[in-house]
C-alpha cells in the first residue's frame, strides 16, 4: 500500500487561503448573481405587464367592432420579437402563430385569468422558461395571452455566471499565491532556526541565529542562541573533565610502566609471576593508549588545535601517515608520478593521528591494510584505505564510530573503541566526512573526503 506523502506546513497554508479565497469569491459570486437575476427578471416581467396590457387593450377594442374576427384581429398586431399571443373566445383558442401550443404554454394563469383576474407566471415548455401575461377580457368575453421567451435574458445571465466564475477562479488562484508568499515570509524565521539547528547538530557550535527586532521572534532567538551557547559550554566542561582525567592518570600509569618494565627483565621471576606480568604489561599498554584516545578526543571536542594549520598535499600527508603507522609507502595506489597532489588545509597533528588510526583498525580488525588510494574529485579531496578482511556488516556502519563501539567481527581486548571516533571528528573539525562502503574487491573500505585548500591559504 502506497502511503501518501503528509502535507507540509507551507502547503497547508497556501492552501488554507486557497480555500479561504474560493469560499468568498463564491459567496460573493453567488450573491451577486442571483441579486442582479432577480433585478433583471422583475424588470422583464414589468416589461412583459405593460406589453400584454396594451396588446390586450389593442384586441379588446379592435374585436368591439362589429364584425371582427379574432384571427383578423391577431393577424393586424405586431407582438414583440421572441412573444406569442394567445385569445380564448368562445371556448375556442387563436394564436398569432401557426400553432396550438396555446392551452398548455399558459395552464399556469388560466385559472386566474378565469376568475377576473390578470395574472404572470412562468412556463418551463420552452427553452428558456417564458414569461406568461394573462389578462381577461369581459367586455369581449375572451381572454388574452401573451407568452414571451426572454432570451436575451438568459444570455445576460449565461454571460454573468461565467464572468463571476471565472472572477472565483483567479481569486482563489490569488489567494494561492497570497498565502505562498505569506507562508514562506512567516515560516521564513522557521527555516532559519531548522537550518541552524542541523549545523549545531552537525557540530558547528559557532552557530548562531541573527539578532531581530520583531518582538515575537526575539524571544525565540534568544532561547535558541542561549541554548546553543549553554550546549557548547556543557560539552566545553565534559571536554576538559575528560581530558584532565587522562592526564592526571597519565603519572601514575608511567610509573607503572617503568615497574613492570623492570619486573620483566628480573633474572628471578617465576613462570607464573612472568606471565602475570606480561598481562598486566599488555593491559597497561592498552589503557595508556586509551588515555591517549581520551586526551586526542577532549582535544577534538574542545576545539583545541594540536598544531598551527597548514597547507600539504593530500599524498604527502598520507605517504607520512604509512610511514608513521610501520607500513611500505607502496601500497598507495593508482598514483601517476606527474600527478599535482590536491593541496588540503589541516591541522596536521590530527589528520596524521586520524590516517594512523585508520591503518592501525585496518591491521586489527580488516585483516591488514590491502591499498590506499587518493583521488581528487572537483573541489573535493577522497582518501579510500581498503583492508582485505570481510566487510563491515551494513547495519553496523554508522554504529563503528560510535565511542567505545566495537562491529561484530573485532577482536576483544585489542583497542579502546575509541580510534574511529577520533577519525570522524578529526575529519569533520577539517569540514570533511567519512563513511564505511564495501570494497571493489571484497573486505571494507573506509573513505574520507575533505575540501581541497583554497589558493592564497598559508
Amino acid at each position: 500500500m502506497t502511503l501518501r506523502r503528509r502535507r507540509g506546513l507551507r502547503s497547508a497554508v497556501t492552501a488554507a487561503f486557497a480555500l479561504g479565497a474560493l469560499l468568498i469569491s463564491a459567496a460573493l459570486a453567488a450573491g451577486t448573481y442571483f441579486s442582479v437575476r432577480h433585478f433583471l427578471v422583475e424588470q422583464r416581467e414589468r416589461t412583459a405587464l405593460r406589453q400584454a396590457f396594451t396588446d390586450s387593450a389593442l384586441v379588446r377594442d379592435n374585436l368591439q367592432t362589429s364584425g371582427a374576427e379574432v384571427s383578423e384581429v391577431l393577424g393586424s398586431l405586431s407582438p414583440p420579437a421572441g412573444a406569442a399571443i394567445y385569445v380564448r373566445r368562445h371556448g375556442e383558442w387563436y394564436s398569432s402563430q401557426l400553432d396550438s401550443a396555446g392551452p398548455e404554454l399558459t395552464a399556469e394563469v388560466q385559472p386566474v385569468v378565469a376568475e377576473g383576474s390578470a395574472a404572470l407566471g412562468w412556463t418551463d415548455r420552452t427553452d428558456p422558461s417564458a414569461v406568461v401575461v394573462g389578462v381577461p377580457l369581459p367586455a369581449v368575453d375572451a381572454e388574452y395571452y401573451e407568452v414571451s421567451v426572454p432570451e436575451e435574458l438568459d444570455r445576460t445571465l449565461w454571460t454573468l455566471a461565467i464572468a463571476l466564475a471565472v472572477c472565483a477562479a483567479v481569486t482563489t488562484l490569488a489567494g494561492a499565491v497570497v498565502g505562498r508568499s505569506v507562508s514562506r515570509r512567516v515560516l521564513g524565521p522557521l527555516h532559519d532556526v531548522a537550518s541552524a539547528a542541523v549545523r549545531v547538530s552537525a557540530g558547528d557550535l559557532t552557530t548562531r541565529l541573527d539578532a531581530t527586532d520583531d518582538p515575537d521572534l526575539a524571544a525565540l532567538v534568544g532561547s535558541f542562541n542561549h541554548m546553543v551557547d549553554a550546549l557548547r559550554h556543557r560539552i566545553e566542561q565534559d571536554a576538559r573533565f575528560a581530558a584532565d582525567v587522562a592526564h592526571e592518570l597519565r603519572t601514575p600509569v608511567t610509573t607503572l610502566t617503568t615497574s613492570l618494565s623492570l619486573l620483566e627483565h628480573a633474572p628471578d621471576l617465576s613462570p607464573r609471576t612472568g606471565q602475570a606480568v606480561e598481562l598486566m604489561t599488555r593491559e597497561l599498554d592498552r589503557f595508556r593508549r586509551a588515555l591517549d584516545d581520551l586526551l586526542t578526543l577532549g582535544k577534538l571536542d574542545a576545539g583545541h588545535p594540536g598544531a598551527e594549520p597548514i597547507t600539504i598535499g593530500a599524498r604527502e600527508l598520507v605517504v607520512q601517515a604509512l610511514r608513521a603507522s610501520g607500513h611500505d609507502p607502496i601500497v598507495l595506489t593508482g598514483t601517476p608520478p606527474d600527478a599535482t597532489d590536491p593541496p588540503v588545509r589541516v591541522d596536521r597533528v590530527h589528520l596524521l593521528r586520524a590516517f594512523t588510526n585508520l591503518f592501525r583498525n585496518a591491521d586489527v580488525h580488516g585483516g591488514g591494510l590491502s591499498a590506499v588510494e587518493v583521488e581528487r574529485i572537483d573541489d573535493l579531496v577522497e582518501v579510500r584505505v581498503q583492508d582485505r578482511g570481510p566487510g563491515v556488516p551494513a547495519a553496523e556502519r554508522a554504529r563503528i564510530f560510535e565511542r567505545f563501539a566495537r562491529a561484530g567481527g573485532e577482536k576483544d581486548g585489542t583497542g579502546s573503541g575509541l580510534g574511529l571516533s577520533i577519525v570522524q571528528q578529526a575529519v569533520r573539525a577539517h569540514g570533511g566526512d567519512v563513511w564505511c562502503a564495501d570494497g571493489a574487491i571484497g573486505g571494507a573500505v573506509f573513505v574520507v573526503r575533505l575540501p581541497v585548500a583554497t589558493e592564497g591559504a598559508s
